[in-house]
């Protein structure tokens, strides 16, 4: 399987919210980065996915765009797209459900280990484009 259908699988399984697939195929210590914050390891990938689709229950992601694949690295453009029907938590709190759909596009950057887990995990996306969209930007 190349680097890239493993991200497909990976996106499948966040699409159809199965955790314990997505999480499989971290590596016990992948070091993520996000916007949003950064953290080490599976557990506080999901506790962090788990809290982005509590806000966006229908939060889809299609891969599409750009990919490159060299040795055991790969980048490649997606689209996130859903509607804010649940609380938002941030470290101020909830911010309440706006009704809102975001549709915004971003990159993933892996590194996969030596078993082929992903070792390093760089999401990117216009975080300010992701909260107007909500209707929160003003909010948080």
């Amino acid at each position: 399987m190349t680097l890239f259908e493993q991200a497909q699988t990976f996106f499948a399984a966040m699409n159809a919210k199965d955790f314990d697939t997505m999480v499989s195929m971290l590596s016990p210590t992948c070091e993520i980065r996000t916007p949003q914050g950064n953290f080490t390891g599976r557990e506080e990938y999901r506790q962090w996915i788990a809290g982005l689709m509590r806000a966006v229950p229908d939060l889809t992601h299609e891969l599409k765009g750009i990919k490159v694949e060299s040795g055991n690295t790969l980048a490649f453009e997606l689209h996130a797209f859903g509607t804010m029907t649940g609380p938002l938590g941030t470290p101020d709190g909830d911010v309440p459900p706006t009704g809102r759909h975001m549709d915004v596009g971003g990159t993933d950057f892996w590194r996969f280990n030596s078993d082929g887990l992903v070792e390093l995990y760089h999401l990117s996306f216009d975080q300010l484009e992701f909260l107007t969209q909500l209707g929160i930007g003003q909010q948080i």
